[in-house]
């Protein structure tokens, strides 16, 4: 007797476990929100570590009131996603903060 295939619906396809897809290289992902004055120094040494970074300024993180003061996200290609919260949590002394948007 062949066991029961298993059901696949809406639900499944939304709140199943789905495989981890590899990164991409032409996929950017955000690697911290950090204050901007901070984020502009640790791009500077994400750059001289090799590895490529932009920051976005957040200006309405404030009015919010997710932050006291103007916030910046940075973001990398996701292969380099790890080494750049390597390097941001070495110099900053804690994992990286993300705020959803």
């Amino acid at each position: 007797m062949s066991p029961e295939p298993k059901r696949k619906g809406i639900f499944h396809w939304i709140f199943g476990k789905h495989p981890p897809r590899p990164p991409d290289p032409d996929r950017s992902a955000e690697a911290a929100w950090l204050p901007l004055w901070q984020a502009q120094l640790v791009l500077h040494e994400l750059w001289e570590r090799d590895v490529p970074a932009v920051i976005a300024e957040d200006f309405t993180s404030h009015l919010r009131f997710g932050a006291r003061e103007p916030m910046a996200r940075i973001y990398v290609m996701e292969p380099r996603l790890a080494d750049a919260v390597a390097v941001i949590e070495e110099i900053t002394g804690y994992p990286p903060a993300h705020q959803g948007m």
